[in-house]
């Protein structure tokens, strides 16, 4: 193969390029594409738009630093690259991007003003940047937006403004990739609006093909968890290490635009089926689903969802004594909510500081309020009341979820939301609106979602993130309120209910699995018939 021959290939495509340079991954380890098949037509997609929902562990970081290379030498785009960590040097440059550069002679020829979280290719750059702040999208512009762990991005907000540096490109694209999370959220939302790419797997006995699920349902090629093998969906036998290897990428909806890959470690031929089986018996559920199915799951404790807020709706004027609000506030005002031991009772949106410390005064309230963004006002009104409190959340040790220091609380973010959230499913936390009047409440709170967070360390834990562009800020002043509710009810360290026997109303609506909604009306019509009988 002459020069030109052998530049022509490698223009051609990523795969040409790493195959003809014998390129190794970070660990000095060769490239190889025969046990990693299902990674060769990723390698080779040039969609403008590729999501990838994917498990733990099957090298799509490696394949989109190497891509990335690649567009800057040959399409010659700028890209910008995102991740979800506050030191993208530390966390994600030096680890893995620098060490997989100076391994390749083929890629440490073309970098040239190589510092550590800007490379250039030529005339081309890639910005290394982190998902936290607006101030990292700030002065720079690119042509493809690789945004790496989607679903980890603690700021949706970051990732929009990091998109909007894509308006002046003639031809935007987008790289978006994630071990997922929640049911219909970040990448699982992404991947199912795809064309829905599956690695359909043929059985060597029958002939029949389709992908590999963990469950049994009677179509898809499943892991038997009694012989811990990897068995067909038709006729029960033995799925073989290399059915799966030679499986094909298939499209559900081909017009659709959008490539989406979902990538499971059942399609990896190096993961046994006694491997996947023992993930299942080790890891909590979460984990099992994001990290090793490649798949979202969803608590059905933790779904905030139409149905739940209005199984919790029992309308009703209560008492407005022991009041506690809490506030969550953005740019233009604060949002609200007022809540007692017997539930919630109001909740708004106000433009003014003024107007919630009317509400303070007029219900003789404890209020506990978000500080950020603007903290001048809160700070004002904790020195001028005693049980006016600013919230900051922070990881507490030990079994406790908050703790009161003068006029701050700080609160265990995940676990006070848990909190609020599986008292909203077992209706102990009640709204005692109209059903009509909480459609904004059930918005926002649609807009959340909980997911398992892997650390630095390979231990992971939960949290809430919000979710793309969209409103949540009544499930934080709930979350608030929630809180200021255990400083009236007397609760120190921990986010104590009321006690049951304060109100036995319960909701009317009954809220069916299509979320279709029904009301009960014999308790009301007994309550109506016995006044009337008296």
């Amino acid at each position: 193969m002459d020069p030109k021959q052998r530049s022509d290939l490698e223009a051609s495509t990523p795969l040409a390029w790493i195959l003809l340079n014998g390129m190794v991954n970070e660990n000095q380890e060769i490239l190889e594409f025969d046990t990693h098949r299902f990674m060769i037509d990723i390698y080779n997609d040039n969609a403008e738009d590729i999501v990838g929902r994917k498990s733990a562990q099957v090298g799509w970081s490696v394949l989109a630093i190497l891509k990335v290379m690649w567009i800057l030498k040959h399409a010659r785009l700028n890209v910008i690259y995102a991740l979800p960590t506050k030191n993208v040097v530390n966390d994600f440059v030096k680890p893995k991007v620098n060490p997989l550069i100076a391994s390749n002679p083929a890629i440490v020829s073309i970098v040239s003003d190589d510092s550590v979280s800007l490379k250039k290719v030529g005339d081309r750059f890639v910005y290394f940047k982190g998902g936290y702040s607006d101030r990292e999208a700030i002065s720079i512009s690119g042509d493809l937006l690789v945004i790496d762990e989607y679903d980890r991005m603690p700021d949706m907000g970051v990732v929009n403004t990091f998109d909007s540096r894509l308006q002046a490109s003639k031809n935007p694209m987008r790289w978006r990739f994630s071990n997922p999370s929640q049911v219909g959220f970040g990448v699982d939302e992404l991947y199912m609006k795809s064309d829905q790419r599956h690695w359909l797997v043929t059985c060597n006995h029958c002939g029949y093909e389709w992908f590999m699920d963990w469950e049994k349902d009677g179509k898809c090629h499943y892991v038997d968890k009694e012989r811990k093998i990897y068995a067909c969906g038709k006729c029960d036998q033995e799925i073989t290490d290399e059915s799966r290897r030679m499986g094909k990428w298939q499209a559900k909806y081909p017009d659709i635009k959008r490539h989406g890959y979902w990538i499971s470690q059942m399609m990896a031929p190096w993961v046994t089926a006694e491997r996947i089986i023992e993930q299942y018996e080790e890891s909590n559920i979460e984990f099992f689903y994001n990290f090793v199915l490649g798949k979202a799951y969803t608590p059905t404790d933790m779904i905030i969802d139409r149905a739940a807020i209005l199984r919790a709706n029992a309308p009703s004027n209560i008492s407005k004594i022991h009041v506690s609000i809490g506030v969550d506030q953005d740019a233009g005002g604060q949002y609200y909510v007022c809540m007692t031991p017997q539930g919630v009772f109001d909740y708004g949106y106000v433009d003014s500081w003024d107007k919630i410390e009317h509400l303070k005064l007029m219900y003789n309230a404890v209020v506990v309020c978000d500080p950020n963004p603007y903290s001048t006002y809160p700070k004002i009104m904790s020195k001028k009341y005693n049980d006016w409190y600013m919230c900051y959340f922070k990881n507490i040790q030990g079994l406790n979820t908050i703790e009161w220091k003068g006029s701050v609380v700080y609160a265990d973010r995940t676990r006070v939301i848990d909190i609020v959230a599986n008292e909203i499913n077992n209706a102990t936390l009640l709204f005692r609106q109209r059903p009509y009047e909480l459609e904004k409440m059930i918005e926002h709170w649609a807009n959340i979602y909980r997911t398992t967070v892997e650390k630095p360390d390979g231990k992971t834990q939960t949290t809430w993130l919000k979710k793309d562009g969209k409103q949540s800020d009544y499930p934080f002043a709930l979350t608030n309120a929630r809180i200021g509710l255990a400083k009236v009810l007397g609760g120190n360290a921990d986010l104590i209910s009321p006690e049951a026997e304060t109100d036995t109303k319960t909701s009317p609506h009954l809220a069916g699995e299509d979320t279709s909604i029904t009301t009960d009306f014999s308790d009301i019509m007994q309550e109506t018939w016995s006044s009337i009988d008296e």
